[in-house]
């Protein structure tokens, strides 16, 4: 079958030839194109047959981690017995040249998915119209046939295992009662005290740390980042939208070294300093860490950044600095709307990628007008459904933000104000290191020493 068999009536579907040449010749060209091409359209989203057949076999060898250009596509098409119908070399070759550079692959990408979703658009208001206009059976049943329709349009695939009985649910629950007790899935937790009643965080589950501004949150985020990185070896993937990665790096080179931050922030470093800091050199090749400064990243950039991540590495913790910095991606009547829509989308993405997310949040100010100043969660900022969609809510309260000459200077609380499937209420003190940019164990035989 041409393309022209699809045209109907005196019309051809929708279709951008154009885009779908440049999103297979920048795949030709670039492994990163692959990926970003294989996270917005399918085979089935090009018109052309010849395309669908060249996106399948590019896709199919890139999944085996076989290389990818004109020759290697065309023998793997000849194998298939397509390479004639797709053109052969010499139409390879030419889809190369259709792309001015393979980072625009993503974009003609989008541009070959948004027609496809306008092609089977036509298609559906062409099969709505024939039920209509047959009228067999019941209204009701014609109403519903048109709505499946319409739901198939850019349908998420549906998994088959999703929907279980009761029966199968309640053998899984005594098959996980008896097992023993497993911990290896867990990201932990860094301070010994809070290990006690929070050993760590399960996949799929969201840890919400909320603070006033200089309380230490994005301390304290860092510190169970390179916990898990640099000591247990959990990938993880850390998004700031206030800091730069090498803000980030200094804070953690500090952190792991026992370096003063400020010198290095001034440049103004000992010998004993670059001692500590050559010495945290091989803790930083070997940790499967990944830092992100975009400044204006959504949820849709998180998605895309983890798509292409876990293809190729294992990933089990995410962390945000912070989320009322994210880009909301659309309008909502109003900022609790828009934060609330972040929050679940947050969530969403730990159970999508099997992650523990760690989400930074801001206070409001009415933490500070109480008597007691420490934090609850009615401080949450724009709250909206953050308490609702976190399993596990820590804040932070620091005596001496409020008294400089405070007895308690140097000490942070973790209040656990939520845990769940745990015990909550819990109120941890440790040592709060600003100089080095960490927390610690207040008797000062935690990891971070």
């Amino acid at each position: 079958m041409t393309e022209f068999d699809d045209i109907v009536g005196d019309r051809m579907p929708p279709n951008d030839i154009e885009a779908e040449q440049a999103v297979l010749g920048g795949m030709l060209l670039s492994t990163d194109a692959i990926s970003r091409a294989m996270e917005i359209v399918a085979a089935g989203d090009f018109f052309r047959p010849a395309h669908q057949m060249i996106f399948d076999a590019i896709t199919d060898l890139h999944t085996r981690g076989e290389k990818v250009d004109v020759l290697v596509v065309n023998t793997e098409l000849s194998k298939r017995g397509e390479a004639l119908r797709c053109g052969g070399p010499a139409h390879l070759f030419g889809l190369t040249e259709k792309i001015p550079v393979a980072a625009n692959t993503g974009y003609y990408a989008k541009r070959v998915k948004d027609v496809a979703i306008l092609r089977r658009l036509t298609e559906i208001g062409t099969s709505i119209s024939e039920l209509g206009y047959a009228g067999a059976g019941e209204i009701g049943e014609i109403v519903e046939d048109a709505r499946e329709f319409m739901a198939s349009v850019d349908a998420t695939p549906v998994d088959a295992d999703a929907l279980v009985d009761t029966g199968q649910v309640f053998q899984e629950l005594v098959e996980d009662l008896d097992a023993p007790a497993d911990v290896s899935g867990l990201v932990p937790m860094p301070w010994s005290d809070l290990a006690h009643v929070l050993p760590g965080l399960k996949p799929g589950q969201m840890m919400l740390i909320g603070a006033r501004p200089g309380a230490g949150k994005s301390i304290a985020a860092a510190d169970i980042a390179r916990h898990a990185s640099m000591k247990h070896q959990i990938g993880t993937v850390m998004f700031s939208l206030e800091m730069t990665r090498r803000e980030m790096g200094m804070r953690i080179a500090a952190a792991e070294g026992s370096i003063d931050v400020g010198r290095m922030s001034k440049k103004k470093m000992t010998s004993d300093d670059w001692d500590r800091l050559a010495r945290v050199k091989e803790r930083f090749d070997s940790a499967p860490f990944w830092m992100a400064d975009d400044f204006s990243i959504g949820l849709s950039h998180i998605r895309a950044h983890l798509s292409r991540l876990t293809r190729r590495h294992k990933v089990g913790l995410v962390l945000i600095d912070y989320l009322q910095l994210m880009s909301p991606g659309g309008k909502a009547e109003n900022r609790q709307i828009e934060v609330s829509a972040m929050s679940r989308g947050l969530k969403k993405l730990a159970g999508e990628f099997g992650v523990a997310m760690v989400v930074l949040s801001q206070l409001n100010r009415e933490s500070t007008k109480r008597a007691d100043k420490r934090p609850q969660l009615s401080d949450l900022r724009e709250s909206g459904s953050l308490e609702q969609d976190a399993d596990v809510v820590l804040m932070l309260h620091r005596e001496d933000l409020q008294e400089e000459d405070s007895p308690r200077s140097g000490e942070v609380d973790l209040l656990l104000e939520k845990n769940r499937g745990g015990k909550p209420k819990v109120t941890v003190t440790c040592a709060f290191q600003g100089h080095y940019s960490r927390i610690v164990d207040m008797a000062g035989t935690g990891w971070g020493q």
